[in-house]
């Protein structure tokens, strides 16, 4: 792909950070290899407590990656609610270094999702906790999440650096948070799990086989066999709901069966026919389209 390059490899305790990017402002886009995220991105059944210790141990890798970039007094966290309660990086940075990380909080709902964008809003933040350096963890997409996160907190207080930890983020959104943060001054580094991923037409999937996405042949080809050649998501679509709410995230993988046609594949072995759309409402755009006119009635009497 045209201005990629394999520049820098960094190790830390098995797991590898290598740079794909540079850009703007001296922004940098790492893809981050370990067996935690392997687990992570590698097993949709995943869920509960098991999920919880995979994301955990992911963040750790994370910060080990930072170690001499992020010091104690010049950090603390945005935390975007809920999905960021997921990476658990507080609890991270304890385990990797023994130091504290203060919090910020910022909740956000989304308006509308495009492949290339999404309009979101900002209902609570308590920035209690200013920094020269922010964390955030979160699963990218577009990246207006973040940029609406990152826009609040620059209302209230200056800021120098901001690392980006994602599980599972695409290339698209990462360019649009660094653009965004260098024309405020604010340089910007990415550590993306496995792979920049390419986003799908439904501004939700971010699937090894999709082909803007850059990553490891090896994984392209796993997850092809894993999903039996279909462009499947990853992580789903609501990353992080696989401990927050199970039984949403075990009813969205059986809308992503209905979708790509696995119903009974050993790989979304963990759907559940939902009782109804209403619970799934906040991801209707991921679905709706594919399904096509009468999608209702697939789970509901006309």
């Amino acid at each position: 792909m045209t201005g990629w390059e394999n520049l820098v490899i960094l190790d830390a305790e098995g797991s590898t950070a290598e740079l794909l990017k540079s850009g703007p402002f001296g922004s940098r886009l790492y893809v981050v290899r370990n067996s935690a995220l392997e687990r992570l991105l590698f097993d949709r059944n995943l869920v509960g407590a098991d999920f919880r210790r995979a994301c955990l141990e992911s963040s750790r890798h994370f910060i080990g990656h930072l170690t001499d970039e992020c010091h104690p007094g010049e950090t603390a966290e945005l935390m975007i609610l809920s999905k960021g309660l997921v990476y658990q990086l507080g609890d991270a940075v304890i385990r990797q270094s023994g130091h504290n990380l203060p919090v910020n909080l910022v909740a956000t709902s989304r308006v509308a999702v495009s492949q290339d964008s999404a309009r979101v809003e900002v209902s609570y933040a308590q920035l209690e906790a200013p920094a020269d350096t922010l964390l955030v963890g979160d699963t990218v997409a577009s990246g207006a999440t973040i940029v609406a996160a990152v826009g609040r907190y620059l209302r209230s207080h200056p800021l120098k650096r901001l690392y980006v930890l994602s599980c599972a983020g695409a290339l698209g959104g990462a360019e649009h948070i660094a653009a965004f943060c260098a024309r405020r001054g604010v340089r910007t580094t990415f550590l993306y799990g496995l792979a920049a991923f390419g986003l799908g037409l439904n501004g939700f999937d971010l699937s090894f086989l999709h082909p803007r996405t850059v990553t490891r042949r090896a994984y392209v080809e796993r997850a092809a066999r894993q999903f039996s050649g279909k462009p499947v998501s990853a992580v789903g679509w609501d990353f992080g709901s696989q401990v927050i709410s199970p039984r949403k995230y075990r009813r969205l993988c059986w809308v992503e069966a209905e979708v790509w046609g696995l119903h009974g594949s050993d790989c979304l072995a963990v759907a559940e026919k939902p009782e109804s759309w209403a619970e799934l409402v906040h991801e209707r755009a991921a679905y709706v389209d594919a399904l096509g006119p009468g999608w209702k009635h697939l789970i509901e009497s006309p």
